[in-house]
């Protein structure tokens, strides 16, 4: 089978139709970690009736999650929004979630595997087939990855157009790891059960590493950071040197997961020129105080959060809403 990238191997998995949307979901093998089974499910959507020629959005999803976070089985959400817009929507799902299948050495995947090799293979794909640099947009832990994918240096200026981070913070310890002993405990706990199921902890419809769980477990332990381990490089100095990406923070009010004085400093910490950010709750304007997965999941949401992020990406590269109709191919 011929691959759709010149970069890598990529396979069209498949290609559906939902009503007026359009959806053909890439397996992209990009070789880039030690395990050469990982493969990466990346949904790219489109209306039957308008051309997918405006700018390129990533979105990734957070813990226990998949795609279904964007995009429902009914064809709704965020992601129908951006098209709706003009956007050039694109979704991916991390190792083992959704579409994306589970790597031989999945129990051990990280959020630090993922940025040395995911991300920038997924977006060298989406520059490749575009043509154009994509916005990243992450909640929660894909917030995170993003974030982390910048500080690194693994997006930049050259390849990316900025980012946008939903609820996502890499600062704050929880407040049961100022419990003598609680991190080694849990960690031992995890790597017993070898990953959590977000269905049985009803979180989620995916389940999670311990390699991933572990890792956060370290980084937000006593005697951690936020840095890869691998190369020992620490990424909040980089964060708060900044790079010329503009950023978008999204930080709910009644958030208990990564609570919003959390995700504002983390954006505040941000060194670039470029930076906005939005309390989603009652005291800035907003019906209500949002919370971790409402802020993006709502029919509230879909009213008065939506639009302040399409109206950021705006800014950042026009959408192609004028667009003359054209029937996405599927190829």
């Amino acid at each position: 089978m011929k691959s759709s990238s010149q970069l890598f191997p990529v396979s069209l998995l498949r290609a559906d139709v939902l009503g007026d949307l359009t959806e053909d979901v890439y397996l992209v093998k990009h070789n880039r970690d030690p395990d050469r089974s990982v493969q990466v499910a990346v949904s790219h959507t489109g209306l039957r009736s308008r051309a997918t020629n405006g700018q390129p959005v990533v979105l990734l999803h957070g813990s226990f999650s998949n795609r279904g976070f964007w995009l429902s089985e009914k064809g709704e959400g965020l992601a129908r929004h951006l098209l709706e817009l003009g956007f050039d929507v694109w979704m991916m799902e991390m190792r083992g979630h959704g579409l994306s299948p589970r790597n031989h050495d999945y129990l051990h995947n990280t959020l630090e595997r993922y940025v040395l090799a995911d991300i920038p293979a997924v977006n060298d794909f989406v520059l490749e087939k575009t043509g154009k640099k994509p916005v990243w947009i992450g909640h929660s832990l894909g917030g995170v990855i993003v974030a982390s994918a910048v500080a690194a240096g693994y997006l930049r200026d050259e390849n990316c157009a900025g980012m946008g981070l939903l609820g996502a913070q890499a600062i704050r310890r929880p407040l049961y790891q100022w419990i003598p002993f609680a991190g080694p405990v849990l960690r031992t706990v995890v790597r017993s059960k070898g990953e959590l199921d977000g269905r049985k902890m009803g979180i989620g419809p995916e389940n999670e590493p311990m390699g991933l769980i572990n890792e956060y477990l370290a980084r937000h332990g006593w005697f951690g950071s936020w840095q890869l381990k691998s190369t020992r490089q620490k990424l909040l100095p980089a964060w708060k040197a900044g790079t010329s990406l503009p950023l978008l923070a999204v930080a709910a009010a009644a958030d208990q997961s990564d609570p919003a004085k959390a995700c504002l400093k983390f954006a505040a910490l941000y060194g670039g020129e470029q930076k906005e950010q939005i309390l989603a709750g009652k005291k800035d304007g907003f019906s209500r105080d949002y919370g971790h997965v409402d802020m993006v999941v709502s029919k509230d949401a879909a009213v008065e959060i939506w639009p302040r992020i399409s109206q950021w990406l705006g800014q950042i590269g026009a959408p192609a809403a004028d667009a003359p109709a054209v029937v996405p191919s599927s190829n």
